[in-house]
């Protein structure tokens, strides 16, 4: 992990209503690179929903060029405001289906995060890059603090993307990925978890809505396996973007004494999840290891202030998160699937 980056201090301005020249923010979080910008509401409270109702047109060309927006000193109390301010953005919320974490849904479309250990990173991602099609938003409201990490690690997909070596980008885009999971309930996530579902006939007419091969090895072992393009391009820019989840279902990321014990106790082939090359080709180790290298060189941070809003472009944006100590709430809502458009 880089080391962190710290957003500069704020100080609140005034927005004039009305006005036609578009937001100012108040800062970046990479202020070189003007990535993901800062705005802070007026003075007095203000309703997240209505004011990026007003703003919406100045908010999606700042998005674009940010690729993602801090929303500061709103007057957001609730899940159901939060989500609000999402719908007020003007794109449908989605559904959390295949799930690669637990989640738990608090208001409509408005879903816990990752309920992952707390003294664990979660590695930089795109949500739902594993997926044919996957959410073109992806919003945080960091409800509740941590008393201390719980960091969300940010980096500009552009700007990695520019970096990687030729010859891996090359091969990716050739080839493509196949990603293989297995869905039990003793070493990962069910089956039904994942799929939000009791019947097994909803889960074969969603894997073949997508394309996903499928088998059932018992009552309680789903196999998938999905072939996907490993780039996708932004639709609001038409950026041509690196965009998998190859560098998280390698078998690299594990720790060897991890992998080894998982193998002794399941076998290769009954790993919780694993990916190829598209034509069924190994991934060799290194590459996942340089890919994991400039994500971490490109890493930024902020820190969160109570009930800040994070609007994300999914595909120009990576998401992580930092260890963390004490009761952290960050909420998630994600909207609009987005086919890859390569």
């Amino acid at each position: 992990m880089a080391a962190h980056f710290s957003a500069p201090v704020l100080k609140p301005r005034l927005y004039e209503r009305g006005m036609s020249d578009g937001l100012k923010p108040e800062g970046y979080v990479d202020p070189d690179r003007e990535f993901v910008a800062i705005l802070n509401a007026p003075s007095g409270p203000v309703e997240l929903g209505p004011w990026v109702s007003e703003y919406r047109a100045a908010l999606e060309t700042l998005m674009a060029k940010a690729g993602g927006i801090l929303l500061r000193g709103f007057s957001l109390n609730t899940p159901h405001a939060f989500g609000e301010g999402v719908r007020a953005f003007g794109r449908d919320q989605l559904p959390y289906l295949e799930r690669a974490a637990v989640r738990s849904e608090v208001a409509p479309g408005v879903f816990t995060s990752t309920e992952f250990s707390s003294d664990h990173f979660i590695d930089l991602h795109h949500e739902m890059s594993f997926a044919r099609d996957l959410p073109e938003r992806i919003f945080f409201f960091a409800e509740t603090l941590a008393e201390t990490g719980g960091a969300t690690p940010l980096a500009d997909e552009r700007a990695a993307t520019a970096k990687f070596d030729a010859a891996i980008l090359k091969v990716f885009e050739e080839r493509g990925v196949i990603y293989e999971r297995n869905f039990r309930p003793e070493i990962d996530m069910d089956w039904r978890s994942a799929f939000q579902t009791q019947d097994r006939a909803d889960v074969a007419a969603y894997c073949e809505a997508n394309g996903t091969q499928f088998e059932w090895l018992g009552p309680e072992h789903l196999r998938t396996r999905q072939r996907q393009k490993a780039f996708a391009r932004v639709p609001a820019t038409g950026d041509k973007l690196f965009c998998n989840h190859a560098h998280l279902f390698h078998t690299a990321t594990l720790p060897p004494g991890v992998l080894a014990s998982l193998i002794e106790e399941f076998g290769t082939e009954n790993l919780p999840r694993r990916v190829f090359f598209g034509d069924g080709s190994p991934i060799p180790d290194a590459m996942i290891h340089d890919i994991r290298a400039v994500y971490a060189e490109e890493t930024r941070t902020f820190d969160w202030q109570r009930h800040d809003v994070l609007a994300l472009d999914n595909l120009i944006c990576l998401h992580g998160r930092a260890p963390f100590t004490g009761k952290r709430t960050t909420l998630v809502s994600m909207t609009t699937l987005v086919s890859r458009g390569v």
